[in-house]
Order: structure tokens, then C-alpha cells, then sequence
């Protein structure tokens, strides 16, 4: 998978790792479920973003900030959680 670094809200370094890269019905918006590294052992945190592409080709993640949208996105990724669990996605 696509490993980056991200700058986190306090300034912080965090070392993300894309794990799946998604469409919500077949429409051209891209969403990424990405992890990012705490700095320990045993957590990390699961952060689902939107896919844009700057005016030099570049990706960048951006927040969803559209409620329903949100609402959508989390239940895919809820089923996506639950078919891995029981292996169907894998």
C-alpha cells in the first residue's frame, strides 16, 4: 500500500498508510481509508478522508464535512469492517 506523512492539528509528524481507496456508488469522488501510526505498539487511529488532486497532480486528503455524506462513507466502511471480519473481502 501508498505510505505518506502527515502534519497532524498539534504540529506532530504521523506516518500514514492507505489501506483502501473507494467510490460511494459510482460516482467520480474517491475516498481513502488510511491509518495513522500513534507512535506506540499497540493503537492506531482509522481516518477516512476524501481524495483531491491539487493544481500539480498531487493528492490530498480532505476532511468530510458534509453530514450526510459522512453518514454514508462511515456505513460503508462499517460494512467493509464486518465483511473483513468475516473474511469476504479478502
Amino acid at each position: 500500500m501508498n505510505k505518506f506523512t502527515v502534519i497532524n492539528e498539534n504540529y506532530e509528524f504521523k506516518d500514514g498508510e492507505v489501506l483502501l481507496i473507494f467510490t460511494i456508488n459510482g460516482k467520480d469522488k474517491e475516498y481513502v481509508l488510511y491509518s495513522l501510526d500513534n507512535n506506540n505498539e499497540v493503537n492506531c487511529s482509522l481516518i477516512v478522508a476524501y481524495l483531491e488532486k491539487d493544481e500539480k497532480g498531487y493528492d490530498i486528503l480532505k476532511d468530510i464535512n458534509d453530514l450526510e455524506e459522512r453518514k454514508q462513507v462511515i456505513e460503508i466502511v462499517k460494512d467493509i469492517i464486518k465483511g473483513a471480519a468475516k473474511n469476504e473481502w479478502f
